[in-house]
């Protein structure tokens, strides 16, 4: 550890060669040089703070990069575990645990008033629910930033892109045992509510009830026709790999290079598994 605390506090020296070599060190060093420069990471020194923070990001997206292959080798994927580690890629310091705490929150809530029968009254307390009492929302007017795809930033901020809202209904509704599913529309996202008669819901339009004639009419508006496939349920790591799509969108002006490559990484790895299938793994 001294070694460490070291390296990193030559980071602080002005002449670029000392903290070039240091730099490097400290990046062979991987996982254990996190702490000592997390200690350096707001020193007075603008440009060595920058240096720091430099090595800690780079470090950071490394580590990152292995955890989302790890998950990637996983059996069947989870799709609450990979938006939330998806959240930590910008935010290292991201405490997943509370998101998770306050989806569990939501759903004690939510339990209290679900009705006992009727998929079409489910339907109506789910949407008045999340829109009039949550205050989950479409964001129509910034759409591709980041924040709408990064779920912990769609729980705080309660609004979103189609697919990220639709995670926020599948997940807390799994919490209750009740059937709701992700349908994968062209260009668009909504949730499937299941049961004898089974009900479409529209996140992104404050949790509108859709008729089969609605998605029609929707898709033949944005210049596509109608499959049977396009009303087919999505698995978990259909939607992860549709909202690795969405991020790597909402990044492509972006000059951040290195969280670029990491999704790029991580798209490359999810695509592969999805195409390969549970069988032939």
């Amino acid at each position: 550890m001294d070694v460490l605390r070291a390296a990193a506090d030559l980071l602080l020296d002005p002449n670029p060669r000392v903290h070039q070599v240091c730099e490097q060190k400290l990046l062979s060093w991987g996982e254990a040089a996190i702490a000592p420069l997390q200690a350096l990471a707001e020193c007075d020194d603008l440009a060595a703070m920058r240096r720091v923070r430099r090595v800690l990001k780079t470090l950071h997206v490394r580590l990152w990069t292995e955890l989302f292959r790890s998950f990637v080798a996983r059996g069947e994927l989870d799709l609450e575990d990979g938006l939330l580690l998806l959240a930590k890629l910008p935010r290292a310091l991201l405490d997943t645990s509370k998101v998770a705490a306050k989806l569990d929150a939501w759903a004690d809530d939510l339990a209290r008033i679900l009705p006992v029968v009727g998929t079409k009254k489910l339907a109506m307390v789910l949407s008045d629910y999340f829109y009039w009492d949550l205050g989950f929302k479409g964001d129509s007017r910034h759409y591709y930033r980041p924040e709408n795809c990064f779920f912990d930033q769609v729980i705080k901020q309660r609004c979103g892109i189609p697919i990220s809202l639709c995670s926020v209904y599948i997940l807390i509704c799994r919490r209750l045992a009740v059937a709701l599913e992700g349908v994968g529309l062209p260009g668009h996202f909504i949730v499937r509510l299941k049961g004898a008669r089974s009900v479409l819901l529209d996140p992104f339009h404050g949790g509108r009830i859709l008729t089969r004639r609605d998605c029609v009419e929707r898709l033949q508006v944005m210049g596509y026709g109608m499959k049977h496939s396009y009303l087919e349920g999505v698995d978990d790591e259909q939607m992860l790999l549709r909202t690795l799509g969405n991020l790597l969108h909402t990044f492509r002006y972006s000059d951040d290079g290195q969280i670029i490559d990491a999704l790029k990484a991580a798209q490359r790895l999810l695509a592969r598994k999805v195409s390969l299938g549970p069988a032939q793994e």
